[in-house]
């Protein structure tokens, strides 16, 4: 009443966010749903984008029916001209197609990092700062996350974006454990699990699950429930990525293989050298050897430096 209806709908949405933080997805869904009967056809585009953000998120753990395409969603948008709906719209589609690996999928203004040239307010940075972090992790570009996240974290402790800085802290982790500085990785992951098991808020470790899984290994007390919920429901994103992308995420054979391990596996096939794939992923060229040397000991490949590339790419080969 006292906006004269402006945010109606929010405090549907904020508890279904909640919900889905939680990994409850059936009263998830049934409170977006709500929430966008509440708002419909009453010009409250912001909500409706808020909505939008949780069913594309929810949608990589559930299946729940599409109302539009990301493009059919654009279009709709650009009739009002209105460049701030364009931009939440954007960071949507940015945050959504980091979590599936489908990088280039993303939106320019993220993928190719132009947020100073958006017109974003104060309140809404450290969000869309986060989101980019997602994309820079997508894009293997580890060590610009792990620069930024101390002047991230900062912000949102002067501002109380407890859920942000959650973020932030886990992607940071995931940064530092796929670079191989595992004990940088596990302060942070440690951290993070303590501020969110007061509250069970397991999803942002969840949609992270490619990354920290082998540290969740090393830093997480698996009698814990809350860890045990982060592992469910990280699994499940995996198994909802199979079925969405209707293939595997990897064969079976590589299963020995940590996730950063099967992603050099990957530059491999590609005939990358060393230093090639050094310079990608931000590695020293000694890491990428080593690294390297540990696949060929886990695959149980030998033989000089030509016979055990061959084997890897007939086992690459065997997968395609």
């Amino acid at each position: 009443k006292i906006t004269e209806g402006h945010g109606q709908g929010a405090e549907r949405i904020m508890r279904a966010e909640a919900y889905f933080m939680q990994g409850k997805f059936t009263d998830a869904h049934i409170e977006l749903e709500s929430a966008y009967a509440e708002i419909e056809g009453n010009g409250q585009e912001n909500m409706a984008l808020c909505c939008d953000f949780l069913a594309c998120r929810l949608s990589l753990f559930d299946d729940i029916a599409e109302r539009y395409t990301f493009e059919e969603r654009y279009n709709q948008l650009l009739k009002h001209h209105n460049s701030a709906w364009i931009n939440i719209w954007s960071a949507t589609c940015a945050y959504y197609y980091a979590l599936c690996g489908r990088t280039e999928k993303i939106p320019d203004v993220f993928a190719s990092h132009k947020l100073s040239a958006m017109n974003i307010l104060s309140p809404g940075k450290p969000m869309y700062e986060m989101i980019e972090n997602q994309v820079y992790l997508a894009q293997g570009a580890y060590a610009k996350v792990i620069g930024r996240s101390t002047e991230q974290l900062s912000v949102c402790e002067a501002m109380h974006y407890a859920l942000v800085s959650l973020h932030v802290r886990i992607q940071t982790a995931a940064a530092y454990e796929m670079l191989g500085k595992r004990s940088e990785a596990a302060k942070l992951l440690t951290r993070a699990l303590t501020d969110a098991e007061v509250d069970n808020i397991a999803m942002p470790f969840a949609e992270n699950y490619r990354y920290i899984k082998d540290l969740l290994d090393v830093t997480g007390d698996h009698a814990s429930p809350f860890v045990g919920e982060v592992i469910r429901l990280g699994k499940r994103h995996e198994e909802r990525q199979k079925q969405m992308n209707g293939t595997s995420v990897r064969p079976q054979r590589f299963n020995v293989l940590t996730e950063r391990e099967y992603e050099i596996v990957g530059l491999m096939s590609e005939r990358l050298s060393n230093r090639e794939i050094a310079e990608k992923l931000f590695l020293t060229e000694g890491s990428v050897k080593q690294y390297i040397k540990q696949i060929y000991s886990k695959l149980g490949i030998e033989g000089d430096i030509r016979t055990k590339r061959r084997q890897l790419s007939e086992i690459m080969e065997e997968k395609n």
